[in-house]
């Protein structure tokens, strides 16, 4: 049934919900992190490079009207050739960073440039200075070492350094208002040093943000699908587990009142056949310890169902040991083992019901007792510790390994081949109930040792009064 598989961790069918979400989420977020870094670099280098292109227009502009040199653009021939003409274009060619000059007529014929070979050229094929002659402003970047891929004219004789260079388009203009033209166009090869340094630093740290920004979001929102993920799985577990105790409480409900009657009947017919020797002592015995075994399982799953306030109370630890021990001791001493309680000083009171808790060490003490051979000690310690009352039971038996020691608090997990596999679960059960905590700690080969931690009924003063060692 799928409930018993759960209950005993079996997740074969689960969905891989945490697997899944990682891979998919790891991939969304590496596409959304790539897309924006993109995104972002692309608008940080635009909105640079028109900042820079508007700058080089205005300083051109500016030196255009204040030589007053725009009709040469309009005369061409002798006209550029003038004193005024030349310091413009000797300012223009000293500018920061320009690797080459050129200026265009409106009939894109290269009136001046710092390449004597060019002068008097004309360039048909150049869209950036179709687009400049229309009177926009225009740049373009890229690499010197590779401007001769570009298959452009005006690119020939540019020098070889490899470095990222920016092209302006720059339109000129004459006069103001309504009267105002375009009469030419500047063209400025560069290599901004402190421009390309800007735009490379801020595109690391763009990169570097959105590769942090996503390696934030991706593991936050999968810390949280884990968490989530843990959360539905311990629901889950709890809801399978109180199916599974409804279904454990009908049993238990339905055999108790059928079985119980007939096992008092059977154990009063072996107790007065073993008074009056009809039957052997031995056969009696063994009778009457299967007997008890029979009613002890019952009583274990109707204890395991009991409403959570039923635990609610407060009980003697001192009583409830020396009960346990004095109904195990028999079981002890007939399969040549011992049974050591120790402790000193009055116990104070636990919260819990009596009965109840006396069944979490009987299950204790029993499994001690299967686990320990011949010759063997179990020890039974009790002290008080931090509003708490603390009890071991300590065996020298064949001891767990790992993968059953995982696994021992679940419900009908047993490695024996007549067991429950309710015992553990129903100290554990208790001891949630209760808010204390119960640890078990055991090695294979080196024994076993189960903690109890049991909260007080109520803080009390230490009594001066000392009962001798038990």
């Amino acid at each position: 049934m799928r409930w018993l598989k759960l209950v005993k961790g079996d997740t074969s069918d689960d969905f891989p919900l945490v697997r899944w979400f990682s891979l998919v989420s790891l991939l969304a977020v590496t596409v959304v992190s790539v897309s924006m870094a993109l995104v972002l670099a692309r608008f940080l280098e635009s909105r640079l490079l028109d900042h820079d292109a508007e700058l080089s227009r205005d300083f051109v502009q500016n030196i255009v009207e204040t030589q007053n040199v725009g009709n040469d653009f309009l005369s061409g021939g002798d006209a550029v050739r003038s004193a005024s003409f030349a310091e413009f274009f000797q300012h223009v060619a000293t500018m920061n960073d320009v690797l080459r000059s050129n200026v265009y007529g409106l009939d894109r014929r290269v009136l001046w440039s710092s390449d004597p070979a060019l002068i008097g050229r004309y360039f048909d094929r150049n869209d950036e200075l179709e687009h400049a002659l229309k009177g926009e402003l225009v740049w373009e970047r890229g690499e010197v070492a590779t401007v001769g891929s570009l298959s452009k004219g005006e690119h020939m004789r540019l020098g070889g350094a490899r470095a990222k260079f920016v092209e302006n388009y720059l339109p000129v203009f004459l006069g103001e208002g309504e009267l105002r033209r375009q009469v030419g166009v500047v063209e400025l090869y560069r290599v901004p040093t402190h421009l390309n340094e800007t735009l490379q630093m801020g595109t690391m740290l763009v990169w570097i943000c959105s590769l942090l920004g996503g390696t934030v979001l991706y593991l936050s929102t999968l810390g949280l699908v884990r968490k989530a993920s843990e959360l539905m799985h311990e629901q889950r577990r709890r809801l399978v587990e109180a199916d599974a105790l409804a279904l454990v409480g009908e049993i238990a409900a339905a055999t108790a009142h059928s079985i119980r009657n007939p096992l008092a009947s059977i154990r009063s017919t072996a107790e007065l056949q073993r008074e009056i020797g009809a039957m052997p002592p031995e056969m009696c015995n063994e009778t009457i310890v299967h007997v008890d075994r029979i009613e002890r399982l019952v009583r274990t799953l109707l204890t395991y169902t009991r409403d959570p306030a039923e635990v609610l109370g407060e009980a003697d630890p001192g009583e409830i040991l020396r009960g346990a021990a004095e109904h195990y001791r028999p079981a002890f001493d007939g399969q040549n083992k011992h049974l050591v309680l120790d402790w000193s000083g009055r116990l104070p009171n636990v919260r819990g019901d009596v009965v109840l808790l006396q069944q979490v060490l009987n299950s204790l003490l029993s499994n001690a007792l299967e686990a320990s051979g011949p010759q063997a000690t179990v020890t039974v310690r009790a002290e008080t510790a931090d509003e708490m009352v603390r009890i071991q039971v300590q065996d020298r038996g064949e001891g767990m390994p790992a993968e059953t020691l995982a696994n021992v608090f679940k419900p009908f997990f047993t490695t024996k081949p007549r067991g429950l596999g309710m015992g553990l679960a129903l100290v554990k059960r208790v001891l949630d109930r209760l808010g204390g905590s119960v640890r078990i700690e055991s090695r294979p080969g080196e024994g076993t040792t189960v903690t109890l931690h049991l909260p007080l009924a109520q803080p009390r003063a230490p009594s001066d009064a000392a009962t001798p060692r038990p």
